[in-house]
C-alpha cells in the first residue's frame, strides 16, 4: 500500500488558484491539517499536526513565494490561527470563511439559548413542566428558517394538539422574553446570509444589542464582527468549504473502519489510495458493463440464430409434406 501511494504523493511544483483548508481528527487529541483544490476536490497534501509552525514551515520549505503568489482564495472556517497567517504565506490570497461556518455558528448560540430557558422551566411547577417538554421536543422548530414554516397547513403536533406550525413557535417563544429575542435575532442573520446581504449583514452586527438578547448569542456576533472583512468575501466568491467537509466525512469512516491507525503515514497513505484509485475503479466498472452488455449481445444473436434455423428447418419439413401429398395423387 505505501509503494502504491507513492506514485500520487504531491511533488510540489504549483499550487491550485483556490484553496480549502480545514483539519480532522485521527487519534486521541491529534488533529491533522489538509489542504485540497476547493474546484476539483483534489487533495494536495495532509499534514499529521494542525499547529501554525508546522503548516508555515510546510508552506515556506515546499513552495517559493512565486508559487504561493499565484494562489488567489483559501476558503476557510473561523479558525483564528489560520487567518493570522495565509497574509504572510499567501500574500495574493483573499481569505473566504465559508457560510456554513456562519450558520452553524448563529445555530449553536440559539440551541444553548433554548437549553438554558428549558432548564429554567425544570420545576415542580406542571405548567412550567408542560412548557419544558415542548421546548425539549419541538427543538427543531426554533432552529428552522422562518421563511421555511408553514404559516397556512394546520396539522397535529403532540403537546399542542391542532394548530399552525408558526403558532407552536410563536407560543414557545412566548415563554421567555431572552429567547424571543435571541430568535428574532438568529432569524435575520439567517435571511441575511440566505439573500446575499452583505450590508443587511453588516448591520445587524453594528446594531448595539437588546440587554435580553442571550449571552450566547453576544459571544457570536462578537466573533462575526471579528471575522467580517473575511465573512463577506462568502458573498462575492462562488467557493465553500463543501467538497473538503465531504472528504473529512468519508476520511472519519475510513479510520472508523480500520479501528483507528496508529502510524500516521499509513493513515494518509490509505486516504491518498482511497481518493485517487476512484478513477480505476469506475473504469473497471465501465469494462465490466461493456463486457456484460457484449455477453448479451452475443446470447441474443445466438437466440435469433436458432429461432431462424428453426424457421428454416420448419419450412422444409412442410417442403417434403406437400411433396408427398402431391405424389400419391
Amino acid at each position: 500500500m505505501n509503494e502504491q501511494a507513492k506514485e500520487y504523493r504531491p511533488y510540489y511544483h504549483s499550487l491550485p488558484e483556490n484553496l480549502s483548508f480545514d483539519e480532522f481528527k485521527y487519534g486521541e487529541g491529534q488533529m491533522a491539517f489538509e489542504y485540497i483544490d476547493v474546484v476539483s476536490g483534489t487533495i494536495v497534501d495532509i499534514l499529521e499536526s494542525k499547529d501554525t509552525r508546522t503548516i508555515k514551515n510546510h508552506f515556506l520549505s515546499r513552495y517559493s513565494q512565486k508559487q504561493r503568489s499565484q494562489v488567489k482564495t483559501i476558503t476557510t472556517d473561523m479558525n483564528a490561527s489560520y487567518v493570522s497567517f495565509i497574509p504572510k504565506l499567501f500574500p495574493n490570497a483573499d481569505i473566504i470563511i465559508d457560510r456554513f461556518h456562519i450558520v452553524q455558528l448563529v445555530n449553536r448560540s440559539m440551541n444553548k439559548t433554548r437549553v438554558k430557558v428549558m432548564n429554567r422551566l425544570r420545576t415542580s411547577n406542571g405548567e412550567d413542566q408542560k412548557k419544558y417538554r415542548r421546548l425539549k421536543r419541538f427543538w427543531k422548530k426554533l432552529l428552522k428558517k422562518e421563511s421555511a414554516v408553514s404559516y397556512t397547513a394546520y396539522q397535529y403536533f403532540p403537546l399542542f394538539g391542532q394548530r399552525l406550525e408558526a403558532a407552536i413557535i410563536s407560543e414557545m417563544l412566548a415563554y421567555d422574553s431572552e429567547l424571543k429575542e435571541t430568535y428574532r435575532v438568529y432569524q435575520a442573520l439567517l435571511k441575511a446570509v440566505e439573500l446575499n446581504h452583505s450590508k443587511q449583514l453588516r448591520q445587524l452586527l453594528d446594531q448595539s444589542t437588546s440587554p435580553e438578547l442571550s449571552v450566547y448569542m453576544k459571544t457570536s456576533l462578537k466573533t462575526l464582527r471579528a471575522h467580517f472583512p473575511h465573512i463577506q468575501n462568502t458573498f462575492y466568491y462562488p467557493y465553500n468549504n463543501g467538497k473538503i467537509e465531504g472528504i473529512n466525512n468519508k476520511i472519519k469512516v475510513l479510520n472508523r473502519v480500520a479501528y483507528g491507525y496508529r502510524n500516521f503515514i499509513h493513515y494518509k497513505n490509505r486516504i491518498i489510495l482511497h481518493f485517487n484509485l476512484k478513477p480505476i475503479r469506475n473504469k473497471l466498472n465501465t469494462i465490466e458493463k461493456e463486457r456484460e452488455s457484449r455477453i448479451g449481445s452475443v446470447f441474443l444473436y445466438l437466440l435469433v440464430l436458432d429461432i431462424v434455423t428453426w424457421l428454416q428447418l420448419a419450412v422444409h419439413h412442410m417442403v417434403i409434406l406437400h411433396a408427398h401429398e402431391v405424389a400419391s395423387l
